[in-house]
């Protein structure tokens, strides 16, 4: 049983490497190409996951979003945030929720679909912002403010999905769930406020080695896993708080640069193991309306939401535009909602693969997109002669 799980695991390793040497080459995403790798790699060798991979990858994946996260700076541009995260959450559940309703899913499915659909890649939307040299644009930070409302947001909404992975949820049980998240989430909060303390003071106490970084920061995470299994909630709320506890330590970059390759390891076997779990033979010409009318109203709604975000910082439709296009992508947390919901799996897998190479194509083309609907204002001529102009 070992010598055919390390056979498994080192095939797979092999295929990420070679995955990501092709997303390298290619200059794309890396995201899509995994989800690919894994589906043809199962169909090759006819091998489903194990499920090791996909919990650790979850919490590893949410812890490090976490430790993005500064509660001091949450709080300062607390009104920024919530002011553009809640149209992008109306913009962009709304309108998917009944358009799914309307294409035959039941409730419950349709608000699966429609948190599915929801956030955008901040994996795939961090990447392309640094490779392509974006930074600097002024709509970047209504961008931002918005990948940060829906990290929360998502996290707290797969929780309460995740409560419901077994079927449509009564009122009560609604009533129950969201109770035991604002519990959850005021606990969490009086512990991240206080607790970055005792971080660290174990850390100047028993040094700071790698190992005993790499140990520390362990035994908090899976600690605070744990405390989460037993309100009844999900790992990846648990893992994501304890990042964020993390976020307040004076010893967070080094905590970064010992759970970067943990987080680029299970990230990247989640991914794979993602497309290992999709099964071709599910996939039917029945998904492709459906697929079409939500991957057009998700990009229509994701665009809007960019028009109307910037407003808040005194931006123009043009920037407006140019940040809706970086909004298009979704990736990890798509997954991870899907998950709850198994027959959308297959939805799931043919969306984040449209999503993610459409919008990281707009993303790179973006210039060009623009210019279609905005044009260039014309140099005006300089009335100086030559001579003057050359300074004759």
């Amino acid at each position: 049983m070992m010598e055919h799980f390390i056979s498994l695991l080192a095939s797979l390793l092999c295929v990420l490497t070679v995955s990501y040497i092709i997303s390298s080459k290619l200059r794309f995403p890396v995201i899509p190409i995994y989800i690919v790798a894994g589906i043809v790699f199962s169909l090759a060798f006819h091998v489903h996951e194990p499920h090791i991979f996909e919990v650790l990858g979850v919490i590893l994946l949410l812890f490090f979003i976490g430790l993005e996260f500064s509660i001091a700076e949450l709080e300062k541009n607390l009104r920024a945030i919530l002011s553009v995260g809640f149209i992008d959450l109306v913009f962009n559940t709304l309108p998917v929720f009944l358009v799914a309703k309307l294409l035959g899913f039941d409730s419950f499915t349709s608000l699966v679909i429609s948190v599915v659909l929801y956030p955008s890649s901040s994996a795939i939307v961090s990447k392309l912002l640094i490779d392509l040299k974006k930074l600097a644009n002024p709509e970047v930070e209504t961008v931002l403010s918005i990948l940060v409302f829906e990290d929360i947001a998502a996290a707290v909404l797969l929780a309460i999905l995740m409560s419901f992975s077994g079927g449509a949820p009564s009122p009560e049980g609604v009533v129950k769930v969201l109770i035991k998240v604002s519990l959850f989430i005021a606990i969490a909060f009086i512990a991240i406020k206080n607790l970055n303390k005792f971080v660290d003071y174990a850390f100047k106490t028993f040094g700071s080695s790698t190992e005993f970084t790499v140990l520390f920061t362990a035994t908090v995470l899976f600690l605070a896993v744990e405390v989460t299994f037993g309100f009844g909630l999900s790992e990846s709320i648990g893992a994501f708080v304890a990042g964020m506890l993390f976020a307040e330590s004076s010893y967070k970059e080094q905590i970064e640069s010992v759970v970067i390759p943990y987080r680029d390891l299970f990230g990247a076997l989640f991914f794979l193991a993602f497309g290992l779990s999709i099964d071709l033979t599910s996939f039917s010409t029945s998904i492709v309306l459906p697929l079409t009318v939500l991957l057009i109203i998700s990009f229509v709604a994701k665009i809007a939401t960019g028009i109307v975000a910037v407003r808040l910082y005194k931006l123009g439709t043009k920037r407006g535009l140019s940040a809706g296009l970086m909004l298009l992508p979704r990736g990890e947390f798509s997954i991870l909602v899907a998950a709850t919901k198994p027959e959308l799996v297959p939805l799931t897998a043919a969306y984040v693969l449209l999503s993610a190479s459409l919008g990281s194509i707009a993303m790179k083309e973006s210039g060009r997109i623009l210019n279609l609907f905005f044009k260039k204002k014309p140099k005006k001529k300089s009335k100086l002669t030559r001579s003057q102009l050359l300074g004759d």
